[in-house]
């Protein structure tokens, strides 16, 4: 054989080897329940984070803000972790990407949007500690957000006083912007609300609630972060209208908008069958114009076949967002549908029992395959350990 074969050889071996390589990865990650940093999605971490000693400084770059679901809520089949990478692949690929079965597991997708905050110990770390949170963390319009704080020694309640609280844009190019004040008052926890319409905004923001308190000599400081839209800069509404039919063995229900900017659109939705249950989560990705008048919203049929569910189905925790490249947060979020929409009373036999199939899907078994045949990562896709799903938090 001539160098140039061999090198064409290796060459081949070596990218083979590497997609390989990425599959088991991408195996791992869904497995423990990982997201990339560019994708995640759901419920936002909400982090309290301690200020620099001094005055509460405010912050020099803008936190991530995550999107508004998980991508992949359902994780695969039993013994997918360890299977070897061709087996392990059908069976986290049983259901498309964007219609993933929705357990009471699924707390991000059944309550987009709650905190998520955990008490944390003073600087000091004297026995003190402290929860900063809220009521929420998407506030829209005319919308007040409502924080508490609350301050125990060894479980016990202790009185602080407030020396600081503010508000804040996070804008990585303004070191110094305007502060709006609000209270926190009353016992424990200290409550007060604060309505981010003050700060006259045109677009949605980053905005810190920033807090230093005293509690008996002692001094602290800690910020929560809320994305926050006024009602000029929301790019679409749901106008509550509805429609919904089989299609191809699986449900779509097409949900009316009206489109006040034009662009690429992330639009969710819950499932609920006719006891209430969670079924099904889905995710739309679409392009809208100013002339659009409703989006399809395809559930599809084998999660409901598998899950055993009938109709009427009902919708829940429909939400959306348009990507405004270039910006911080880059996701101008829709405000939520507060109301629901009853679908017809379809049977289970109504739709499709059939795998999820595409032209992508069967490029990688084909691959996938060759490999296996060629004795390329024929271990499980386990062969290290994955950690605790969410350890990465």
């Amino acid at each position: 054989m001539s160098t140039r074969a061999h090198r064409r050889r290796a060459v081949a071996l070596a990218l083979g080897l590497a997609l390989a390589a990425a599959v088991v990865a991408l195996v791992a990650w869904r497995l423990r329940g990982e997201a990339p940093a560019a994708t995640q999605a759901g419920a936002p971490p909400s982090p309290v984070s301690a200020a620099a000693p001094g005055a509460p400084v405010l912050p020099t770059v803008s936190p991530e803000v995550p999107a508004i679901a998980p991508g992949v809520p359902e994780r695969g089949g039993p013994g997918a972790s360890t299977d070897d990478p061709l087996t392990a692949y059908r069976k986290l690929n049983v259901y498309p990407p964007a219609s993933r079965p929705l357990t009471r597991d699924n707390v991000d997708l059944l309550r987009p949007g709650e905190r998520h905050e955990q008490r944390r110990p003073t600087d000091a770390d004297d026995g003190v500690d402290f929860l900063l949170t809220a009521d929420r963390y998407f506030v829209f319009g005319d919308e007040a957000i409502a924080p508490s704080l609350d301050v125990r020694r060894d479980g016990k309640p202790i009185p602080v006083t407030i020396t600081q609280s503010f508000a804040a844009v996070m804008d990585p190019a303004n070191r110094d912007p305007a502060r709006f004040p609000f209270e926190l008052r009353g016992g424990s926890p200290l409550r007060g609300t604060f309505a981010p319409a003050a700060m006259r905004l045109s677009r949605q923001a980053a905005i810190g609630l920033y807090v230093e308190f005293d509690y008996g000599g002692a001094r602290q400081r800690a910020r929560l972060e809320l994305q926050y839209t006024p009602g000029a800069g929301i790019p679409a509404r749901f106008t509550g209208t509805f429609q919904d039919a089989v299609a191809n063995g699986s449900l779509v229900i097409r949900a009316g908008v009206a489109v006040a900017r034009g662009g690429h659109y992330l639009i969710d939705c819950n499932l609920y069958d006719s006891e209430d249950r969670p079924v099904a989560w889905t995710r739309s990705k679409v392009e809208l114009t100013e002339s659009t008048r409703d989006v399809e919203l395809s559930f599809f049929g084998k999660v409901i076949t598998d899950q055993g569910a009938k109709g009427p189905f009902k919708i829940g925790q429909l939400r959306g967002s348009r990507f405004d490249p270039g910006r911080e947060p880059d996701l101008e979020q829709m405000q939520p549908y507060t109301g629901s929409y009853t679908t017809r009373a379809y049977p289970t036999s109504a739709f499709s029992d059939a795998e999820y199939d595409s032209p992508e899907k069967q490029r990688m078994l084909r691959f996938l395959a060759e490999q296996q045949a060629k004795g390329v990562h024929q271990a499980g896709a386990r062969s290290a350990d994955p950690g605790t799903p969410g350890d990465d938090k």
